[in-house]
């Protein structure tokens, strides 16, 4: 009798342990799959790719990583992922609130980081802005594909054929080059791909800028936008000219507040420009500050002045635009008026 009950506790012990044992394990589901398979970020801006794995309920954390790179033209080995370079990542929040440049640039660091490469326990994939066209290939170039190893104790699934096809740097945006030809578009001007306004007299006494692309002979002014790149720091200039490319005096548009207007610093303004220096970026990273627009993506900036018209009506004139810069350096932004705006009283 004592021994069949030393036997049935031991059974029972060992039911105990295989189970324990079992239940220790890490669960990988064969079904945890990437949502996204093909990727064509732009070149020369940090883009991240995140929460693209459906892990199905799988044990975490998941280890990832990069297999098997190759042009997918030929299907040879490349190792373009692998390039090493010097990356900025934020170490505090950015606030838009910032009173200086050396407190924004303090809220960063520089880290070594591959110019592609995958988080380690997420599977989110980051191209830094540092990819650029002359350290990856772009499109109309086919691109890459590779491979990722997703791995827990419970084993190991690989997923095959992921595509990377960079579109080619585009610095700022509104951007008037297309992306994958780098040809001046044929369209131009056209609001949907770079800035072109029409200035509109609206009665009682405000007009405004608006998108026009049908027709740029409309009573108003029409305006172009050009942005220039002339140094290596950290600046924006916004300009303004008439329809002989003579400066417009900024001073002229009496209603802009110039201390707000964007989140610069160091603000000069001279007979011919206003000139910031600022962090890039710009804006910063994607976050609803009073210099963007409603979501974050893109600064804002508006000029304005007043004047009285005929008949002693009170005019206000607004020209507004939403861009964006991502290459640091001595940049300005340069505001061409077909038919000069007339900024005196009557």
């Amino acid at each position: 009798m004592r021994k069949s009950l030393l036997f049935l506790s031991l059974l029972l012990l060992l039911f105990a342990c295989r189970k324990w044992a079992a239940d220790d394990l890490d669960f990988l589901s064969k079904r945890a799959v990437y949502n996204q398979k093909v990727f064509a970020p732009i070149l020369g801006r940090t883009t991240l790719y995140s929460q693209i794995f459906n892990t199905d309920n799988s044990t975490t954390p998941i280890s990832f990583r990069i297999l098997n790179v190759r042009y997918k033209r030929d299907g040879k080995a490349a190792s373009d992922f692998d390039q090493q370079t010097d990356v900025l990542v934020w170490k505090s929040a950015y606030t838009g609130e910032e009173k200086s440049l050396a407190e924004i640039e303090n809220k960063r660091a520089v880290e070594r980081h591959s110019i592609f490469e995958i988080r380690p326990t997420s599977g989110d994939f980051v191209l830094w802005a540092e990819a650029i066209q002359s350290n990856m290939r772009h499109q109309p170039d086919s691109g890459y594909l590779f491979d990722v190893e997703a791995t827990n104790s419970g084993g190991t699934n690989t997923y095959k054929d992921l595509s990377l096809m960079p579109m080619r740097e585009q610095p700022y945006a509104p951007y008037e080059y297309d992306a994958v030809t780098g040809i001046h578009r044929a369209n131009f001007p056209n609001p949907n791909d770079s800035s072109v306004f029409e200035l509109i007299y609206n009665h009682p006494g405000v007009y405004n800028m608006v998108d026009d692309d049908t027709n740029l002979d409309l009573k108003g002014d029409s305006v172009r936008v050009f942005f220039n790149k002339k140094g290596n720091g950290n600046s924006l200039s916004f300009k303004f000219m008439d329809k002989d490319s003579l400066p417009i005096d900024p001073a002229k548009f009496n209603l802009t507040p110039w201390d707000s207007l964007m989140h610069g610093f160091d603000k000069k303004i001279t007979t011919t420009e206003v000139t910031y220096q600022v962090a890039y970026p710009i804006p910063a990273m994607r976050f609803r500050t009073r210099y963007t627009n409603g979501d974050g993506s893109q600064a804002y900036v508006k000029f304005s002045f007043t004047r009285v018209a005929f008949g002693n009506i009170r005019q206000t004139g607004v020209l507004d635009l939403n861009f964006n810069i991502y290459q640091k350096g001595d940049w300005e932004i340069i505001f061409y008026f077909r038919n000069n705006p007339r900024f005196r009283d009557e």
